[in-house]
């Protein structure tokens, strides 16, 4: 059983202040509610609300990790094309202050703000009582969380002019807070990361069980650093990056069977990740996100949610591979030595109709799958967040399809090594970007970039490259096949940070692509097809392909940045907070 702090429903102490009043049955104490002087007198009690704190990461709107995938270009909503089944707001772009999600979003990230707080305030009572040791380190996970979520606000809401909540509000007035302006959110969150930094466990180096699931001084300098790429602050965002790189005991995970699997959970290049358990059965409501379990393999291998779009589906199946690579090749039913139908990034993470020597669904390949098809299932699933390493079905977990264990990585080791790439190609150091792009490649047994002088052991793609070109690179292929589906809207920050959001989505809607009826032997030995399920950019022999060229059409006709490189203050908060208008 995984050793995790969120496995169970985690009980929420609130503090409630009652004004005076005249009359005495107002004045009088309501036995129910714990007040804050008969609580926070130790640090188990502490320990307990920090557990609070860390549960709210299990809450899904916390990141939106479905939606954000779909405003940018990591999904197709719904099952069916051209005209998805299920309409959304966010791939159409057409959400606005009114969008149920955006308001969930602020609303859970501002309750982990608060549950950060309460520990705040209470550890801040107790300093100078308690063991010192354990003082510090529950306040730096309590102000890691708070700056963390005061980030996922900050980078995401109205350019940055948010509300800072930097205590627990308990009158009308603490309530009804105005924004403050960007630049000092992001010193107030800034401080709040520098201190956990500072103070913060490194990784495996908690004094007890349980440090895998807990915010390491790695995963602040992760934030910390993104905060300055982000502002393009290249030089600074650089030294956090290569001190998460050289001196916080992360490797790049090169085990096959550990890379986004139930057993690869906690690897060695997790630097922040989500712990989800169902070998229990969930008593809250697992729609509202107060529970232990999540729904993103439902949302990844169903009707509606992220299914893959075309273009990521053909870019991950068509990476060339390292011809010297051995892990490229099997031996085949004639005992013929072949190299592989699609690389191994593509096998890790995008179920394509061609991958014919990976399992799927603990079926002998991928292409046994039924679910395929350019007119209704698609060409291509995400696999990051299914279970298909452990069960036949999704409805074959404990607790069905609705409750998956799996855990989500919210940061890890790839992505600091390439937004440490970026960062040197910004400021000019194209060989050191390559290098690390390239020991990414090399995990995965690609080709590598650049000339291979005198390295015989892996095959490159022999081409002088710019620092123009390694961008091009690092931002239509590089990123986003490392890094899709992964962790705090990654992919539509660093769009936006280019300013190519529009560029791309105009890119995207020009590109045409066929489908393909994809011929096979199964595991029994049978010949088999799938109709039209098979992506190429020709157009094939085989009559009547389908043919996909309306993705993002709509995206781009409808996104305006005014309306959409930031969301709105939601309109529950504007209704509810007075100084807000």
């Amino acid at each position: 059983m995984k050793h995790i702090i969120f496995k169970y429903i985690i009980l929420i102490f609130t503090v409630s202040l009652i004004s005076s009043c005249n009359d005495e049955y107002l004045t009088e104490k309501n036995p129910n509610l714990i007040a804050k002087d008969n609580y926070w007198r130790n640090l188990s009690e502490t320990e307990k609300g920090l557990n609070a704190a860390y549960h709210t990461l299990n809450v899904p709107s916390l990141v939106n990790i479905i939606e954000e995938a779909q405003r940018s270009d990591m999904a197709w909503p719904a099952y069916a094309r051209p005209v998805p089944g299920t309409i959304s707001e966010f791939y159409n772009q057409t959400y606005s202050n009114s969008t149920p999600e955006i308001a969930k979003k602020w609303e859970t990230n501002y309750l982990g703000i608060f549950r950060a707080n309460q520990v705040i305030e209470g550890l801040t009572k107790l300093e100078g009582t308690v063991d010192e040791e354990g003082w510090t380190s529950q306040m730096a996970q309590a102000r890691f969380l708070r700056g963390l979520f005061h980030w996922y606000l900050y980078s995401t809401y109205n350019n940055g002019s948010i509300i800072i909540r930097d205590y627990a509000p308990v009158s009308s007035e603490d309530f009804n807070k105005g924004l403050s302006p960007a630049e000092e959110v992001l010193a107030f969150l800034r401080e709040d990361l520098e201190y956990a930094y500072a103070n913060l466990y490194k990784k495996g180096e908690y004094p007890d069980p349980y440090d895998v699931n807990r915010a390491t001084s790695g995963a602040a300098a992760t934030i910390l650093g993104t905060t300055y790429l982000n502002e393009l602050n290249y030089a600074k965002a650089m030294e956090y990056f290569e001190d998460v790189i050289n001196n916080h005991n992360y490797s790049l995970e090169y085990d096959m069977a550990k890379l986004f699997t139930t057993a690869g959970e906690f690897n060695q290049e997790s630097i922040f990740e989500i712990s989800y358990n169902n070998t229990l059965k969930p008593e809250a409501n697992i729609w509202n996100g107060e529970t232990v379990t999540n729904r993103l393999n439902q949302l990844t291998t169903g009707t509606v949610g992220a299914n893959a779009p075309a273009w990521l589906a053909y870019k991950y199946k068509t990476e060339p591979m390292d011809i010297y690579d051995d892990r490229n090749y099997y031996i085949n039913d004639d005992g013929v030595r072949e190299l592989r139908n699609v690389p191994l990034r593509c096998s890790a993470m995008m179920a394509v109709i061609e991958d014919r020597q990976t399992p799927y669904y603990l079926t002998k390949s991928v292409s046994e799958y039924s679910r395929f098809g350019a007119s209704n299932w698609g060409i291509g699933w995400h696999k990051k967040f299914s279970n298909h390493d452990i069960v036949e079905n999704e409805n074959d977990l404990p607790y069905g399809t609705t409750q998956s264990g799996k855990n989500v990585t919210l940061n890890r080791l790839a992505d600091v090594m390439l937004m440490q790439a970026e960062c040197l190609i910004k400021t000019g150091d194209g060989d050191g970007a390559k290098d690390l792009m390239n020991q990414i490649r090399r995990r995965w047994g690609l080709e590598l970039l650049g000339e291979s002088g005198t390295d015989t052991t892996h095959s490159y793609d022999e081409k002088t490259y710019t620092l123009d070109q390694l961008m091009e690179h690092l931002m239509y292929v590089e990123k986003p096949l490392e890094m899709s589906l992964e962790g705090h809207a990654i992919r539509f920050l660093d769009l936006k940070r280019w300013g190519i959001i529009e560029e791309n989505f105009k890119k995207l809607s020009e590109e045409v692509y066929y489908a393909t009826t994809f011929f096979y032997v199964d595991s029994e030995g049978k010949n088999k097809s799938k109709w039209n399920s098979s992506l190429v950019v020709e157009l094939p022999e085989r009559p009547n392909p389908d043919v996909i060229d309306f993705e993002y059409d709509i995206p781009y006709a409808n996104y305006n940045p005014a309306l959409h490189s930031t969301y709105p203050i939601p309109l529950t908060e504007i209704n509810a907070n007075t100084n807000i208008n």
